[in-house]
């Protein structure tokens, strides 16, 4: 005779699946104070938070992102990043605060002080900004810190260069906004006296390690003809290791820690950026280096056997000490011959600026074109495919058209020449 299960029991057992449908539906979808998800789990963290409470139907997305972050984890709330004192000219009223909707440098310094002034002391700070516009937009005080950062000095190497800046003023505000400024203004100084954007590679509002450490974030602006870093890197042994094995590596093993055994193989972060093996975190992206590879001649940097020694040193994580010395030498090799190019062609339009031929103004006529692209896109490019297992952009994108430009410029010389003598205009 079979045994009758009880009424009660049923009822119960029906009222506890009930209650744990409930459970999670409201973690899940949060309508109140419960929490946010992120789709894969559900953070503690919006219900006491006006601004999550707001924006959490005004722009959900923002607010799924912020709660899977590890600041949302760690306690961090809106407030702390985007409330400014009432004196701040990015901020305005806003539901009860005062705000800025753009944090700068100056609101991320609060809990990343030493991060910020590796910033501030780095190529992505004012140099960058400076390449594109020069000084005209930085205060007295901002300039006087300036003069501190080696690719900011005023020397006949500095980045601060007439060519850039006569491009720049060339193609003017109908198309700068949407083309170099967009990664220039890394740099950018900000109304609040800060200098530069953190978000433009944090973006926000996730700020997880893996996107930092991941080369497509630098591949936002290293790439193109003129700093082809993203397509070299994937030419690289290690693009191809991350490109094959990547989805394998540790990229949430915290800042500090990195170790051959959560990337096997390097990325640009890992090289120029990250605590690895002997090396500390930084945020000054030229510490690690020896030379000015950007400038039309390649001069030693002021750190120059410091940041060799540092960048060696991550490649003795991987490599025998034979072998990056090896490396380092046919790279050095290659940048002399670069630079011996670069001062003939150097030395043929001085000779013309000299004679009268034609004026020393940026871009005035074609030879100008021929004499930047030589070095400007062909030259950079065979020192950086050089220095970071490039091969085919050291010959192919580099050297050869190099050679060819620097015969094209000879040519062009050699008609002004002409048309000089027979009294034509250049």
């Amino acid at each position: 005779m079979e045994r009758q299960i009880p009424k009660t029991l049923i009822i119960g057992i029906a009222v506890t699946v009930f209650a744990i449908i409930l459970i999670y539906l409201f973690t899940k979808f949060p309508g109140g104070s419960q929490g946010i998800s992120t789709g894969t789990e559900t953070v503690s963290y919006g219900g006491s938070d006006k601004c999550a409470s707001c924006h959490r139907r005004v722009t959900p997305a923002i607010v799924t992102q912020f709660a899977g972050s590890t600041m949302a984890k760690a306690g961090v709330k809106c407030v702390d990043c985007h409330v400014v004192e009432k004196n701040n000219p990015l901020g305005k009223e806003h539901e009860g605060f005062f705000i800025t909707t753009t944090p700068t440098p100056k609101n991320c310094a609060k809990c990343h002080p030493a991060e910020t002034k590796q910033f501030d002391h780095s190529r992505h700070g004012a140099p960058a900004w400076i390449a594109l516009n020069g000084l005209a937009d930085f205060t007295p005080e901002q300039k006087k810190s300036i003069d501190r950062i080696p690719e900011a000095n005023r020397g006949p190497n500095g980045i601060i260069t007439a060519t850039r800046n006569s491009l720049f003023d060339i193609e003017g505000p109908s198309v700068t906004p949407a083309a170099c400024e967009t990664c220039h203004s890394i740099g950018k100084p900000n109304k609040d006296g800060s200098i530069g954007n953190c978000n433009k590679c944090h973006l926000r509002h996730e700020f997880k390690l893996e996107q930092v450490r991941k080369p497509e974030i630098c591949g936002q602006c290293h790439l193109g003809p003129d700093h082809p870093q993203a397509e070299i890197y994937e030419e690289s042994a290690h693009g191809v290791m991350y490109q094959t094995d990547g989805e394998k590596w540790n990229w949430s093993q915290k800042p500090g820690r990195l170790t051959v055994s959560d990337m096997p193989a390097p990325t640009c972060a890992t090289c120029h950026m990250s605590g690895f093996g002997s090396q500390g975190t930084t945020h000054d992206v030229g510490e690690r280096l020896s030379k000015f590879l950007f400038a039309a001649v390649t001069t030693d940097r002021p750190n120059n056997i410091e940041g060799r020694e540092a960048m060696k040193a991550i490649c003795a994580n991987c490599h025998s000490g034979p072998f990056i010395d090896n490396f380092y030498s046919r790279a050095d090799s290659v940048t002399s011959f670069v630079n011996k190019k670069v001062q003939e062609a150097t030395g043929i339009i001085n000779g013309l600026v000299k004679d009268g031929i034609i004026t020393s103004k940026p871009f005035e006529n074609q030879i100008s074109f021929t004499a930047f692209d030589l070095w400007h896109y062909y030259g950079r490019t065979a020192k950086f495919g050089a220095y970071m297992q490039g091969a085919d952009y050291v010959q192919w994108h580099g050297v050869y058209p190099l050679l060819k430009e620097l015969n094209k410029l000879k040519e062009e010389a050699q008609q002004l020449r002409l048309r000089h003598k027979r009294g034509a205009r250049p």
